[in-house]
């Protein structure tokens, strides 16, 4: 609510200088719902042509007579102000409410705790006009450079008030926020708070493999230290909040995150996936290793015949280093020790119906898991993987390794992979389905 008193001379001369046309488009331009009272135009107009000089200037008193006469905003009745206002609700339904002038008035507290000094509200004297506005209708902020931003939540700010703020006092800044609605208004103040940077739906990205990728609204920084001190401010406007587990990890990253119209979380999904991390020194334990978690049994050292003296009168055979059985499907694997003869005796198992694989002394975890993998005619490719993807893109997790899907007994994926997982993030993914598991 505002108030406007001015005085007749004053307001003849602003129309006479300004012409009709001009008024007539600031008139149009005001809120719907208030025009000017013609009785009173009416009865000024009369007092200035027939009145007595003296009189005009007489000293002004708010209950007494005097040359001065108050300029009144008054609600129409007709059909085409029924008729505004009925749109005008409409649009407030869709734009800001009072719950989200509460909701931001609390974020920007935060936001600046020095805010929390309440500010007085605008009033402007002079000899020309009176001018007061209603903080409960127009909101009044600190900005960060100690200056002042004044919210009109649905635009029924008319632009003579702004133009007459803005002219007494220039550190005010009007903010426009008419069909915004609670989110971009955030926005709108964060652009008028002269913050020393903000970036707007900024795409973090934490580690490389794995890597975690998050995206909010807002990336603020109040001051060009804010870096330095991890006092950098981020802004989310979705009604959804972010799990605690993330909220925690950025702000062991130097991110406070702000929420102002979160009223929801999300809600953790049952464990159905797991995340198998192996970190093996030999060859020989990625297989033991690899198996064991596909539950496969595996023999070591098992003696295999090549010939037998029932068969041919000559007896040959050679030890395996590992030895399994899958689908009715038999497996070899041996590591090549350079022995030419040795290595020709495993390629002869092939020809009877053995699945071999050969490895070399200096194999990593990526390679003899490709090779095993392949012979099982299983998913053998080393690539990144997305595990986790928030509907919204706000978030996502992607990590490394070899892809098993249906291969636990709850009929979810198994991860194999050789890249380690911090525990803030074995946190993040236990809440979305995913249980990290050493080997």
């Amino acid at each position: 609510m505002f108030i406007i008193r001015f005085s007749v001379s004053s307001l003849l001369s602003i129309l006479m200088l300004l012409g009709f046309s001009f008024y007539s488009s600031v008139c149009d331009a005001m809120d719907p719902r208030f025009e000017l009272d013609p009785d009173q135009v009416k009865k000024l107009s009369t007092r200035s042509i027939h009145g007595k000089k003296k009189n005009n200037y007489a000293g002004y008193s708010r209950y007494g007579k005097s040359g001065r006469s108050v300029l009144r905003l008054q609600k129409t009745s007709d059909k085409k102000g029924d008729s505004a206002l009925q749109s005008d609700k409409e649009l407030r339904s869709s734009s800001v409410t009072e719950a989200d002038l509460k909701l931001v008035g609390s974020f920007w507290r935060k936001m600046l705790p020095q805010s929390e000094e309440p500010l007085q509200p605008l009033v402007f004297k002079s000899d020309t006009f009176n001018l007061s506005i209603d903080p409960l209708h127009y909101p009044l902020f600190k900005a960060a450079d100690g200056k002042k931003i004044l919210l009109d939540p649905n635009g029924s700010l008319p632009p003579l008030v702004s133009t007459l703020i803005q002219e007494r006092d220039p550190s005010v800044r009007v903010v426009n926020a008419v069909s915004k609605g609670g989110s971009a208004l955030v926005g709108a103040l964060l652009s008028a708070g002269n913050f020393y940077s903000i970036e707007e739906h900024p795409l973090m990205t934490f580690g490389t493999d794995p890597q975690l990728k998050i995206r909010v609204d807002y990336k603020v920084e109040r001051t060009a230290e804010s870096v330095m001190r991890n006092e950098v401010m981020l802004v989310s406007t979705s009604s959804q909040a972010f799990s605690p587990r993330l909220t925690d990890y950025m702000k062991r990253h130097g991110f406070e995150l702000l929420e102002p119209f979160a009223d929801s979380t999300e809600t953790a999904v049952p464990l159905r996936h797991r995340i198998v991390h192996v970190s093996p020194s030999e060859p020989e334990k990625a297989v033991d290793l690899l198996l064991e978690t596909v539950a496969v049994p595996v023999e070591k050292n098992r003696r295999l015949e090549l010939f037998k003296v029932s068969d041919s009168g000559i007896s040959l055979s050679i030890a395996a280093d590992r030895y399994f059985e899958r689908d009715g499907k038999r497996y070899v694997v041996a590591t090549f020790s350079g022995d030419p003869v040795a290595y020709t005796l495993f390629r002869l198992l092939e020809t009877k119906g053995y699945k071999v694989v050969i490895l070399q002394s200096d194999e990593t975890f990526k390679s003899v898991a490709s090779k095993l993998l392949s012979k099982m005619d299983l998913p053998s490719g080393y690539t990144s993987h997305l595990l986790v993807a928030d509907q919204k893109g706000r978030y996502s997790f992607e990590i490394s390794g070899f892809m098993l899907e249906n291969s636990t007994s709850a009929g979810g994926a198994l991860m194999l992979t050789d890249r380690p997982v911090e525990r803030s993030l074995r946190d993040f993914l236990y809440d979305h389905g995913y249980q990290v598991q050493e080997r």
